[in-house]
């Protein structure tokens, strides 16, 4: 009798050692949100705006203005009036270019000094900064506010009746943005911007202000 419970004992410590070893160690959760967010190209290219683009565009304009100097139109006429004490000299200052925000059918590139259509390689570079530089990041991508906005650049959206219906306009100096519509979940981090820049410079469109750019 003794011998059976033992023997019993035995089966029952093999049958949990067998269980134990059967069992999967749980494994340590890695961090996988920022891939989570990743959008893939089949979704770039179905949001807004490129789902209705038949081409898109780079601009650069605004290279001749410096923010470091503003500048004034006021002629020699009205300086020596200025003189007198009676009147007041209205000051027409000089402003940078920025395209129309309520009819783009007032957007004129007269003022534009480069222009470059995209590639579709380019196009699917474009569409990557703009919605996933941060996610492939595993760090803080806050943005900083910052106050300037004198736009150089804009990327233009093209129809297929060869009209532009959406744009973002940027200042990389400023790193902000403005658009015609809403165009939801880019990214807008500081890190963003700087991939931008760097893909537009590559592609041979300049960014910062160069004296006698035309």
């Amino acid at each position: 009798m003794k011998s059976n419970i033992i023997l019993i004992g035995i089966i029952l410590f093999i049958a949990f050692v067998s269980n134990a070893q059967k069992s999967k160690i749980p494994q340590p959760k890695t961090n996988i949100s920022k891939k989570e967010n990743i959008v893939n190209l089949s979704q770039r290219i179905n949001s807004y705006p490129f789902n209705k683009s038949s081409q898109i565009r780079i601009i650069s304009y605004n290279l001749d203005f410096d923010n470091g100097n503003v500048t004034t139109n006021i002629s020699a006429d009205a300086l020596s009036k200025n003189n007198d004490v009676n009147n007041i000299t209205t000051l027409e200052f000089k402003t940078p270019f920025e395209l129309p925000r309520k009819n783009l059918d007032s957007l004129i590139l007269e003022n534009v000094t480069q222009i470059k259509t995209l590639t579709i390689p380019e196009i699917e570079k474009l569409s990557d900064i703009l919605f996933n530089t941060c996610s492939r990041l595993n760090t803080n991508c806050s943005k900083i506010i910052r106050g300037c906005y004198i736009p150089r650049n804009a990327i233009l959206f093209i129809d297929e009746n060869n009209k532009t219906f959406e744009y973002i306009e940027i200042c990389f100096e400023c790193k902000t943005k403005e658009t015609f519509g809403k165009i939801e979940h880019l990214d807008l981090s500081d890190y963003m911007y700087n991939d931008l820049e760097k893909f537009i410079n590559g592609i041979g469109i300049k960014t910062k202000y160069i004296s006698n750019s035309k």
